[in-house]
């Protein structure tokens, strides 16, 4: 490979690598956040921040679907089953979080929301790519 091909070109290759990577990385972010879900006490803590600081209703409920999203969402991306659902659901609760918990200060509150869900928007845009169980059960 050549330097220029290296600095300007692209590969379906390099593609699919890129997008095995963000999946990985994002979805085990997300199901080490998201694992809180099999911890009732962890649920009840932050049931109470939604409920005290931030004013949800349902708070309980609210934070087993985030917590769900998290996790559910976490693992459609690293085995690539369903990813494009599991980086909307995830982008989802992540703009929820920005306009709430990061008061859409997205240069200092919530600029790590800000990135998980901009990942998450490439990961819809493009796919699961070539290395995912999405292609494997396709060709079949």
């Amino acid at each position: 490979m050549s330097i220029k091909n290296f600095v300007f070109g692209s590969s379906a290759l390099s593609i699919d690598a890129a997008m095995l990577t963000a999946r990985i990385v994002v979805g085990t972010y997300f199901i080490l956040h998201g694992h809180d879900l099999f911890d009732a006490r962890a649920m009840e803590g932050f049931a109470g921040y939604l409920s005290k600081d931030l004013h949800f209703p349902a708070p309980l409920f609210m934070a087993y679907l985030r917590t769900g999203a998290e996790l559910f969402g976490g693992i459609m991306l690293v085995v690539g089953l369903c990813s494009r659902l599991g980086a909307f659901l995830i982008m989802f609760t992540m703009l929820v979080a920005t306009f709430t918990a990061g008061k859409g200060d997205i240069l200092r509150e919530a600029e790590m929301t800000v990135v998980y869900a901009a990942f998450c928007l490439i990961i819809i845009m493009v796919g699961s790519g070539k290395y995912s169980l999405e292609n494997y059960l396709h060709k079949s």
